[in-house]
């Protein structure tokens, strides 16, 4: 008996449509910023690559290390962000935007910590 052979059938398929569900639309930055976490307050720069009304995309290094939230401090408008990790690849994270406030003024004794551990 001779033996069988089967031929793969080769199924051509369009890839799945990429559906953007951010709230609102996203634009390319470059805008510096830095990173404060954990207990300690430990610091991270890292660089804003893009940016909506409710969240950004940021690349910095150590990414893997960060906990699923912190605070986003902003330099050039010297205000800071509660941020909420969504998604973590390689030195990428995406994050929304949970409150932001000013660096300037009366600040809450919380906010005048991570002023002080960016170096402010």
């Amino acid at each position: 008996m001779a033996p069988m052979t089967l031929k793969a059938k080769r199924v051509e398929m369009d890839p799945p449509e990429y559906v953007d569900r951010r709230a609102s639309p996203r634009r390319k930055t470059r805008f510096k910023a830095t990173i404060v976490h954990g207990e300690d307050l430990a610091t991270l720069p890292c660089l804003v690559v893009d940016l909506s009304d409710s969240g950004a995309r940021i690349r910095t290094e150590h990414a893997g290390s960060l906990p699923a939230a912190f605070y986003l401090i902003w330099h050039a408008e010297r205000s800071v962000i509660e941020a909420e990790m969504i998604w973590r690849s390689g030195g990428e994270l995406g994050v929304r935007f949970k409150g932001k406030r000013s660096l300037e003024g009366k600040l809450t004794a919380e906010l005048a910590a991570v002023y002080r551990a960016w170096g402010g």
